[in-house]
């Protein structure tokens, strides 16, 4: 795509655009933003502004900013924004956990809604329940910051070989 193309469209969607709008868009921008700078390994993380941190060897923590570009027509958290929380959460833990040379993969996942996604932000603790040479099981929960429950999941992660 051309620039100039693309600065057209942009001013295009900028002068009909509400605050929601521009809020969401700037968030869209900052994490294809922060890919570039390698702050994220994905777009999808970017613009989920995610943020992560190992608690301990067998615990993982993902926050995400509950915010318009992730809402549902319900103006509640959107479940697929929800299952991508606990993927990357679950996920990141078993790819720290694992040598340099080998990756993981979700083989598969089970997710249990039990409220709605709402407040300032929501977390995800993950943590490992099984792990061998070839397979993986992770749980995840995710709260509200009101400490709510929002989800609880399973996840089974097959070991690959890293390609360099």
């Amino acid at each position: 795509m051309e620039e100039q193309q693309l600065l057209q469209f942009f001013s295009e969607i900028l002068a009909e655009a509400d605050e929601s709008e521009k809020s969401s868009l700037y968030s869209l921008l900052e994490g294809v933003l922060k890919k570039q700078r390698n702050e994220y390994k994905t777009y999808l993380a970017g613009f989920m502004g995610i943020k992560s941190k190992l608690l301990d060897d067998n615990t993982y923590e993902s926050i995400i900013p509950v915010r318009d570009l992730v809402h549902n027509p319900l103006q509640m958290v959107h479940g697929g924004i929800t299952a991508s929380l606990i993927d990357i959460a679950m996920g990141s833990l078993v790819h720290q956990s694992l040598p340099s040379d080998q990756a993981a993969v979700t083989s598969e996942m089970n997710i249990n809604f039990l409220s709605k996604g709402d407040g300032n932000e929501l977390r995800c603790r993950s943590h490992i329940v099984f792990k061998s040479h070839t397979r993986w099981v992770v749980k995840a929960n995710v709260y509200r910051d009101d400490d709510t429950i929002v989800a609880t999941a399973t996840g089974n992660f097959m070991v690959i070989p890293r390609k360099v």
